[in-house]
């Protein structure tokens, strides 16, 4: 018989756990919520072919082949604020995570207390004395069933919030290099046309010299005199708008850098070279998955996949909370009776509490909530939208920059064949210095353009390698949250 009683007690306590357990489960899938990430019609491929194209390496800026520009990013990614900051939100993140898995798991405290009381008179008890001193120790462990999943959708919330941060940080590290670099290829061709600027002006206050002589020696008119006086102020204007863009790209790239104030004044940045290197040609079939590469989307289905979660704990707040509460200890009048089994105490709490009425709160809650997800929605089919977009434009303008800077330099040689020309008539009397004038001055504007057009090529190639999520390297960090 006593074999049979604890066979059913096994059978009752088995059927119990099995209960229980189905009970968890079910709960568990109530508040599991689909972040119904939004489907996007991709192509299979991004532009036309082009004949000649290269490879995009990691990180991407090596493409470039320019040792400066190495320096210079590597210089960015150590000191740059913003991405101190980024990781700083990353471990914020981190510690939340943490924080919410604690939740999950059951609390334990420990208490003692001395105290030293005096009964009145009145209430005092004959034989005991009025003055004694009580010690007590006691532990505590609470722990709440997850029985509607609540702790575990709030862990999933605060892991996925943690991938957003991460991707968050390798977003701000992208970006930063795509500054450093578009900053520098500024100041490459800001130093660039000011030399050509400085040189056109020395030659045009040499010829300024010479019409001077020609004009008091009464070979030539004032008015040839003036235009040419015009000219020589025209160009000096120039060259102070292009130093004045110079400085300004110089400051702009130190800031980038993480330079303080001081070596932004003592040590300002100058170009080492004036040469702009010639912009490689990216693949322009690029497949759609390549986009998967970029952190923003990364981030934007990651915060979905954390607004979905925040769902699950606001419907879990609907649900009764059942929770178990011990307290276990020793109460003793002498210290060294204290841990003895005599003044041992203990105590169990099983409790319930389920919501009635709160004036709408917890619904109000759930449809917050949900109205998050929908704004995630949204913004993840926008990040999606604004990365295509910056493809095409970068794809598109690639070949399109590089007609303008094909064309452009076809402008030059045609123009510096034609200025020399000029000046040979001018020499033999056949034109007049005004149309000499003005060969020269439309020369100088078409160098200034050509410039432009090869800088205007390596932005774009710049801006294509991010808009395809081009990588940074062994700078980039791990997806912790992933793991």
């Amino acid at each position: 018989m006593p074999e049979a009683s604890g066979t059913r007690h096994r059978l009752r306590w088995a059927r119990m756990t099995g209960i229980a357990l189905a009970i968890l489960l079910g709960g568990c899938v109530v508040t599991r919520i689909d972040p119904q990430v939004p489907e996007q019609t991709l192509p299979d491929a991004l532009s036309e072919p082009i004949e000649t194209s290269v490879s995009l390496p990691d990180p991407w800026w090596r493409m470039f082949e320019d040792p400066v520009l190495d320096e210079l990013i590597d210089e960015a990614l150590a000191n740059n604020p913003d991405v101190s900051i980024a990781a700083a939100r990353v471990a914020e993140a981190r510690a939340g995570l943490r924080i919410a898995n604690a939740d999950r798991l059951p609390s334990i405290d420990v208490r003692s207390d001395a105290t030293r009381t005096k009964d009145s008179e009145i209430l005092s008890v004959p034989g005991f004395e009025r003055t004694r001193t009580l010690y007590t120790v006691q532990g505590a462990v609470a722990y709440e069933l997850d029985f509607w999943g609540r702790y575990q959708r709030a862990s999933e919330a605060a892991r996925a919030q943690l991938l957003a941060t991460e991707y968050g940080r390798e977003a701000t590290k992208l970006s930063l290099t795509g500054a450093v670099a578009r900053r520098y290829f500024a100041l490459l061709a800001s130093a660039q046309q000011l030399a050509r600027a400085r040189a056109t002006l020395a030659d045009r206050e040499e010829a300024l010299r010479l019409e001077q002589l020609r004009f008091d020696a009464g070979e030539s008119d004032e008015l040839t005199l003036k235009r040419a006086e015009a000219d020589t102020a025209a160009t000096r204007t120039r060259v102070h708008q292009l130093e004045l863009e110079l400085t300004r790209n110089s400051n702009a790239l130190g800031v980038l850098l993480g330079r303080p104030p001081r070596e932004l004044v003592d040590n300002a940045i100058v170009a080492r070279t004036m040469q702009l290197v010639d912009a490689p040609l990216l693949p322009p079939s690029l497949p759609s998955a390549v986009l998967t590469r970029r952190p923003d989307i990364g981030a934007a289905e990651a915060a979905l996949q954390a607004a979905a979660a925040d769902i699950g704990v606001a419907r879990a707040l609907l649900f009764p909370r059942i929770s178990l509460t011990g307290v276990f200890g020793s109460v003793s009048p002498e210290l060294s009776d204290l841990f003895t089994t005599p003044m041992e105490a203990w105590s169990a709490t099983g409790g319930l509490l389920q919501p009635i009425f709160q004036g709408g709160r917890l619904r109000a809650n759930v449809a917050r909530t949900e109205a998050v997800r929908a704004q995630r929605q949204g913004e993840y089919v926008r990040t999606v939208q604004v990365a295509f977009r910056e493809v095409l434009d970068a794809l598109r303008g690639q070949g399109q920059i590089a007609g303008v800077r094909e064309a452009s330099a076809q402008q030059v040689a045609a123009l510096e064949r034609a200025t020399e020309l000029a000046q040979l008539r001018y020499d033999q009397g056949d034109i007049a210095y005004l149309e000499l004038l003005d060969a020269r001055r439309t020369l100088f504007q078409a160098e200034i353009d050509l410039i432009a057009a090869r800088r205007d090529a390596l932005l774009n190639a710049v801006d294509l390698a991010l808009a395809v999520g081009g990588g940074i390297g062994e700078r980039a960090e791990p997806l912790s949250a992933r793991r």
